[in-house]
């Protein structure tokens, strides 16, 4: 697919990439290597890479000790921003999830290392939103 051409999942200039992987520490690498692949492609500097890594590795390593089988990570890439949404059910029995201490430093780290940081609650499904402001 040439450069013009959008890909089925691009919106208005937007390019989405999609990524599933099971709720296992071992894999949490992977979603960190595609973050660095696409902050490569977008020219933010070595250290904006290493906080959207860090960034994206704390939000799936939440995700994972709340429980679930599955994290799903998707990046939007838009002219001006790239907006990452980490997204996991949460099991019935979610008193399996991290301590408060855990938790509140991984969201503290993640709000320290990107622009701006939110999550929601949708019945048994977390989501947390993470967006990195681009200056091009």
């Amino acid at each position: 697919m040439d450069n013009q051409t959008p890909s089925p999942h691009s919106h208005l200039g937007t390019e989405e990439i999609d990524l599933s992987i099971p709720a296992r520490p071992e894999y949490v690498v992977v979603v960190r290597l595609v973050a660095a692949g696409i902050a490569g492609r977008l020219a933010l500097s070595f250290d904006d890479v290493e906080d959207l890594k860090i960034a994206v590795g704390e939000a799936c390593t939440a995700a994972i000790v709340d429980g679930g089988e599955q994290v799903r990570v998707q990046f939007e890439v838009a002219a001006e921003r790239l907006t990452i949404k980490v997204t996991h059910d949460r099991p019935r029995s979610a008193a399996a999830a991290a301590s408060t201490e855990e938790h509140e430093l991984g969201l503290l780290l993640m709000r320290c290392l990107m622009d701006d940081v939110r999550m929601e609650s949708n019945g048994a499904q977390a989501i947390t939103w993470m967006t990195k402001h681009l200056q091009r």
